[in-house]
């Protein structure tokens, strides 16, 4: 995964979790996408594997 992909997810996924915090309505697969952003944002060697998996399902659309 690029560094231009990690900044447009984790872009995506801050504006989700700010539209989310506003509606006041969190959900389990919002939870989710939270913590995912979480593990992207600190890049820890523990987000790795949430890395494969994200470029993985991205890989399923873009073909």
């Amino acid at each position: 995964m690029t560094q231009t992909q990690i900044w447009v997810i984790d872009s995506f996924l801050c504006l989700y979790v700010v539209l989310t915090a506003r509606s006041r309505e969190i959900r389990w697969y919002q939870a989710t996408l939270i913590s995912l952003f979480g593990f992207l944002l600190a890049m820890t060697p523990f987000s790795y594997p949430f890395m494969e998996i994200v470029s993985a399902i991205v890989g399923l659309f873009t073909g």
